[in-house]
């Protein structure tokens, strides 16, 4: 059984749970995550089945999009509701129009340390670890981006329901904090529902109730998407000669496939971008990223081939 599922993960339930209880529903099936939620936090978990397990690192690309409150004046150790109170302060009066100020200022790349409350591995533990031995352990920052980010409603003077589609890696709790302490008030993360990974919606997720009466009626294919589902919506279609040449010389240039294109074909190279390479037939054979390589311009490189 190979393919994707989108998991609508509960609250109080890790990945790595989700993952266990399919493995126990489908004896002998690979089954992998595309991308980790805190087990707090509810919304879309793909799941990859079989030989799509092997594609699990291309999940992780993907843009990620949370719903998610601010809560203002309350700073836990976790930066969210799951921690220990460590200050309150009462929070300014503000308008509307001011908070929104502030939540746009976040919009675009941003340095963010990840917090000591999470899975990263650090001299092979968790930090989480580290932190409930009340341990601090230098993380290094790295470079996050906010694609969009707004207000959706305002609750003064400490409760802001926000809506933020933000690079994968991106802790949206240590957002949270850094708005608040930005405000000057401190804050943490009260709820997160994640409403989508890719082009996994929350909208088309199934319940884990639902998936177990699924399987275990036989009715697999109502829930089970196909192993070119996510690649679909950036794809290139190579002819059969195209596609010999790109497959061992590991390259085609934009000039090449420029001078192959039909008249009312466009090809809009983006650098590093994921594409789904698919035959004329409509057939996924692989997948690729528009590269720059000194001054020749554009090539389109393999990334994995389908056997």
């Amino acid at each position: 059984m190979n393919g994707f599922l989108n998991v609508l993960k509960p609250p109080g339930m890790t990945s790595h749970d989700v993952v266990d209880l399919l493995r126990k529903l489908l004896p002998g099936v690979k089954v992998g995550h595309g991308g980790t939620l805190d087990p707090g936090a509810a919304g879309v978990l793909p799941l990859l089945l079989g030989k799509t397990t092997k594609l699990a690192s291309y999940l992780l690309e993907f843009p990620k999009t949370y719903r998610a409150e601010l809560y203002l004046g309350v700073t836990t150790d976790t930066a969210d509701a799951s921690g220990k109170i460590i200050e309150r302060m009462l929070p300014p009066s503000l308008v509307r129009e001011e908070i929104e100020a502030f939540f746009s200022a976040f919009t675009g790349e941003h340095e963010q340390v990840p917090p000591m409350f999470s899975a990263i591995k650090i001299k092979g533990r968790k930090l989480y670890e580290y932190a409930r031995e009340g341990l601090q352990i230098e993380r290094p920052a790295r470079t996050v981006k906010i694609y969009e980010i707004k207000v959706i409603n305002y609750f003064p003077p400490q409760r802001v329901l926000f809506e933020v589609k933000c690079s994968s890696g991106t802790y949206v709790r240590s957002l949270c904090e850094k708005i608040g302490n930005t405000i000057g008030c401190g804050a943490h993360m009260s709820f997160l529902l994640r409403t989508a990974s890719g082009c996994f919606q929350i909208a088309a997720s199934q319940t884990l109730e639902d998936l177990i009466e699924l399987f275990r009626n036989g009715r697999e294919a109502d829930c089970l998407l196909p192993d070119d589902f996510p690649f679909r919506e950036h794809t290139i279609i190579l002819n059969e000669m195209q596609f010999k040449q790109f497959r061992y010389e590991r390259c085609l240039t934009l000039s090449q496939l420029l001078s192959a294109a039909e008249k009312d074909e466009q090809l809009c190279p983006v650098d590093g971008r994921l594409l789904g390479v698919y035959t004329t037939k409509g057939e996924i054979s692989a997948l690729a990223r528009w590269e720059i390589i000194d001054h020749n311009g554009f090539f389109l490189k393999p990334e994995k081939i389908w056997q």
